[in-house]
């Protein structure tokens, strides 16, 4: 595609060698302050070949880390995200997706002992993880009204729904004495109760027993709804199959009497806390930093995964400082992370800490923000466009490579694309 979009006054041409003006097309802008009279050049490169066609929907993001799932690039067509290689043969992995607008964002996690690696995929909506060797899952379907002492097993430890106390007798977890969860005023009540038991992230002697000081040993609750809930072997592989579960219950139902899946190719949600999903993620130092949807609850809030897991403590949180404003991305450049929010940018690094792993870096704050999936880090450098349409360079300092013109262009597609998403 031709642009006519001017860098500077006019387009560059090289007066040392007598050059044509030329238009941008398949060409990058480069420093050449010797050679002409600006100080940049267009500098030619092969035009781009068409390699293979992938899905039916626009592309809307291609990734691929070397050293992780075979160099494999993954690409999200439409509502959908592939896998493929070298050879131009790509695969359908799924779903991710109900919508056609805004930005994707991916990162990589490499494989940690005998923890596999992920990708991680954020939509503007849920939250996903994709593995190779995936945890065995168990899913609790409930399709009525649940009960006063319904009773679910996982794992040989049992929870029992009550509407009384959930300490009365000495809840340990047994068939005789079940750990008792809060029944609620609904099912969303009940199930999230029982989500936060298995899990010990809710309010022990109000959501469940007091008893419950640890989450369960052998799985993990993932996510769940009103008529779902999704639990998971902790341990990677073929193992969490075993893993038995069983109900007493009238309106709900495990889909197997087992743990299923563990060990094969995996793509599943995975819960933010507070429901809100996921805008951009990244990973440093095997922690994934994740940007929530920014609402009032959760505005300047960014989650973290711990190393070697696929779910999010409700605890490990922490919130842009400097400036009350959102936070659009997340993008990693040198040895931290950067949020780039609605007006300014952030740099954080990771402690070492198990307890405070998240800190501010001190002295370094861009009083500039970035539109949703503007920035990028291009070798020892960070780009991105501001709030304003300006292109800044982020390199030892913060510097305006744009000019009026492209910023004026640059606003109008924005505001055409917002434009575009509200219909």
């Amino acid at each position: 595609m031709v642009s006519s979009v001017t860098f500077f006054p006019s387009l560059s041409s090289r007066q040392v060698a007598a050059e044509p003006v030329i238009t941008l097309k398949n060409r990058f802008a480069e420093q050449n302050p010797r050679l002409n009279d600006s100080p940049v050049s267009l500098i030619a490169r092969p035009r781009l070949k068409k390699f293979v066609e992938v899905g039916t929907g626009h592309i809307r993001k291609v990734f691929s880390t070397p050293g992780v799932f075979d160099d494999d690039l993954f690409v999200v067509s439409g509502l959908k995200l592939y896998r493929g290689g070298y050879d131009g043969v790509f695969a359908d992995k799924g779903t991710i997706s109900t919508q056609l607008t805004g930005a994707v964002s991916m990162c990589a996690v490499a494989p940690i002992g005998t923890t596999p690696a992920f990708l991680w995929i954020a939509e503007g909506g849920i939250l996903w993880v994709y593995t190779d060797n995936g945890q065995a899952m168990g899913h609790l379907e409930v399709t009525g009204t649940l009960a006063n002492n319904d009773t679910f097993v996982i794992g040989g430890v049992y929870y029992k729904l009550t509407n009384g106390s959930v300490d009365t007798g000495t809840p340990n977890g047994t068939s005789g004495t079940p750990y008792l969860v809060n029944i609620g005023l609904n099912n969303g009540d009940a199930i999230t109760n029982l989500y936060n038991a298995i899990n010990a992230t809710g309010v022990a002697g109000t959501d469940y027993s007091t008893n419950i000081v640890d989450p369960h040993a052998t799985v993990f609750a993932g996510s769940s709804s009103s008529t779902d809930l999704y639990v998971y072997a902790i341990e990677y592989g073929t193992s969490g199959n075993s893993i038995a579960v069983s109900e007493t219950s009238a309106n709900a139902a495990w889909t197997a009497a087992t743990l299923t899946g563990g060990g094969a190719e995996q793509l599943r949600q995975v819960q933010v806390p507070g429901d809100v999903g996921a805008i951009s993620v990244a990973q440093i130092n095997s922690y994934v930093i994740v940007v929530p949807v920014q609402t009032t609850a959760t505005n300047g809030q960014f989650f973290w995964v711990n190393p070697g897991e696929t779910k999010i403590d409700p605890t490990d949180y922490a919130t842009a400082e400097r400036s009350p404003d959102g936070i659009n991305q997340v993008v990693v450049f040198g040895e931290m992370f950067w949020l780039m929010g609605q007006n300014t940018t952030e740099p954080w690094i990771t402690t070492g800490d198990a307890t405070a792993p998240m800190e501010r870096f001190k002295g370094v704050l861009y009083d500039r923000g970035s539109w949703e999936g503007a920035a990028i880090q291009v070798k020892d450098s960070l780009v991105t466009i501001d709030e304003d349409g300006g292109v800044w360079v982020i390199s030892g300092g913060a510097n305006r490579v744009s000019t009026p013109d492209i910023e004026e262009k640059i606003r109008r597609a924005i505001q055409k694309g917002a434009l575009l998403a509200s219909f």
